[in-house]
């Protein structure tokens, strides 16, 4: 199991956002699994709509789940296109953008379910009691993003944005190479908020995505002869039909 003290939570009603290093995460007897998960960022398929492909490329994998919060079942939807309106994503926003699905091997790792139960108990902090037992849609994003030698690129080309999540948690996953990548956090105003880079396995970010904007400073290889890498998990929740719909 992966275990987080009650100040995660408080921190996260009371500035809508919390930066937790990784260290503050307690995995207790899934060293073999965390190995195995972590190689899985090497088998994903590209994302052909990231554009750069002069200095990288982004690869990735996308699915939405039912989640049961009582029972911590996941149970993953049919496959689903992301879309986003052009409000929030500048860049891609209005393209219908289909990317490879998890696999049953990653869904079965005890470190991700952890995960995803982790978030969720963050995420209780900010609401009210009755919703939380209530099925909940959670969607998962596992991204890694490769330089080639001696190239920069924009980690989000999208600029400031909005993903229209009631709820995001943002888990780095190790980089390599890697200069620059800031990421960074804004109120609606764009009026910057807090920034840190990434630099420990499971450094992880926790904010209510639609009350703010983020954004991740461009990356440089360092190395001029070796590709460079950088690697994140997010997930997310939403309960459509309701207040913490997704806001597209």
């Amino acid at each position: 199991m992966i275990v987080l003290n009650r100040e995660v939570g408080e921190s996260l009603r009371r500035d809508k956002f919390v930066n937790v290093q990784g260290g503050d995460f307690n995995l207790y007897g899934h060293f073999a699994d965390f190995v195995r998960l972590t190689k899985s960022w090497e088998n994903m398929e590209p994302d052909s709509y990231y554009g750069q492909a002069d200095a990288g490329m982004r690869y990735r994998r996308y699915s939405d789940f039912e989640y049961n919060p009582k029972t911590r079942e996941l149970k993953q939807l049919e496959h689903r296109a992301y879309v986003q309106s052009k409000e929030h994503n500048a860049y891609v926003g209005g393209v219908v953008r289909h990317f490879q699905d998890f696999s049953e091997e990653v869904l079965t790792s005890p470190v991700m379910r952890s995960l995803i139960d982790t978030d969720f108990e963050v995420y209780k902090s900010v609401l009210p009691e009755e919703l939380h037992d209530e099925i909940w849609q959670c969607q998962i994003h596992q991204i890694r993003i490769e330089i080639k030698p001696g190239k920069q690129l924009e980690i989000t080309p999208e600029g400031i944005h909005c993903d229209g999540y009631p709820f995001s948690g943002v888990h780095f996953w190790g980089r390599n190479n890697v200069e620059g990548a800031e990421s960074r956090l804004y109120d609606i105003h764009e009026h910057q908020l807090a920034a840190t880079t990434y630099e420990e396995i499971l450094d992880t970010t926790y904010f209510l995505d639609r009350d703010m904007r983020h954004y991740v400073t461009a990356a440089r290889n360092t190395h001029t002869h070796a590709m460079a890498y950088r690697q994140i998990l997010a997930i997310s929740f939403s309960r459509p039909g309701t207040a913490f719909d997704i806001v597209r």
